[in-house]
């Protein structure tokens, strides 16, 4: 019964079959070719172990879980005497700015890679393409199937600090709309940023470390593991500037999100001090007929007592010192 799908890479062809754990580690085991593997957790342990892959490393690839919800392992890559574990992230990012984290553990042999499959695997037709875009590199080895691989993460990292980005301009540009400032609810929009920096948060949690990954893949030469060799480290070197580009990116971003926030308070506090002035202002133009009408309503003799005059006067009087103070205050920009 088939329990693992197996892309066997011989020259520049690629073979995909389906097979039982006893023929993947024959295929795995073959000198003349390099393999991908796609297994199950249930299955990877079988597999791995006749490969001589060190328990820890099989352990760590298979027990994390949903590690991208339960501050599972970071992005990392991890030696051991024959094998590598590469620890990567894949990132989504929906349409309400919240980002999702794939985990994609590898175990690394010298003719092998064995990628643990967990609800969501790696997407094998794109990455296939990729591998086809530069048929001539896959005779390097197990070094080009990382490379195409850690192209596609960083990929959906780029993807999602572009999206992120998208989503911080748009809050920018909201700051200071007095047309949508007036319709949203302040909350809201505090939410709303709070959850877009939280996502730049767990974006950089799994991008950051990926420097010193490349770096490691870059650098580190030994025959029982995959090595970079000087036609690869090009091809690596744009991935790590890749890299280097996002987390610039996040930090940026991060920082902006931070200004947001503390414009947005600053606008709230001269909001509420206009809001201040207004009723001060309101209430002293108001303090005016209030106070002559109280004045012309006492029952002892004035000019105008009683007579049609002292209306008049009274009238004009409290609009007339009313008007003013309402220009006053319109000039001072109270009103």
């Amino acid at each position: 019964m088939p329990v693992a799908d197996v892309w066997e890479v011989r020259g520049q062809q690629i073979e995909h079959t389906s097979v039982d754990a006893d023929e993947a580690v024959r295929i795995a085991a073959d000198p003349d070719s390099v393999v991908w593997i796609q297994v199950t957790p249930d299955e990877v342990t079988r597999i791995a172990s006749q490969l001589e892959i060190h328990p820890r490393a099989i352990e760590e690839a298979v027990n994390h879980g949903d590690a991208a919800l339960a501050g599972g392992p970071r992005t990392k890559l991890e030696r051991f005497p024959h094998n590598v574990l590469l620890y990567l992230y894949r990132a989504d990012v929906d349409a309400q700015q919240v980002l999702t984290l794939h985990a994609i553990p590898l175990l690394i042999t010298r003719e092998a890679v064995i990628a643990v499959s967990q609800a969501d695997p790696v997407d094998m037709d794109e990455l296939k393409s990729r591998w086809e875009q530069s048929p001539e590199l896959l005779e390097h080895g197990i070094a080009t199937l990382i490379y195409w691989l850690l192209d596609m993460v960083v990929d959906t990292y780029l993807n999602a600090v572009d999206s992120l980005s998208d989503e911080v301009d748009s809050m920018e540009d909201d700051l200071f709309d007095e047309s949508t400032q007036r319709v949203q609810d302040p909350r809201a929009s505090q939410l709303r940023a709070f959850a877009t920096r939280k996502s730049l948060v767990r974006l950089r949690r799994v991008a950051q470390p990926m420097r010193e990954l490349v770096t490691g893949l870059m650098r580190f030469e030994d025959n029982s593991r995959p090595a970079v060799d000087a036609v690869l480290q090009p091809f690596y070197q744009d991935i790590y500037d890749h890299v280097l580009r996002v987390n610039d990116t996040i930090e940026g971003l991060r920082d902006l999100i931070t200004t947001i926030y503390e414009t947005r308070l600053s606008l709230n506090d001269y909001s509420l001090n206009t809001v201040t002035r207004q009723l001060a202002a309101w209430a002293a133009i108001i303090a005016v007929p209030t106070a002559v009408t109280g004045f012309y309503g006492q029952n002892i003799p004035y000019p105008g007592f009683a007579q049609h005059s002292g209306f008049v006067t009274s009238t004009v009087l409290w609009v007339g010192v009313s008007a003013i103070l309402y220009i006053s205050f319109k000039r001072r920009h109270w009103l």
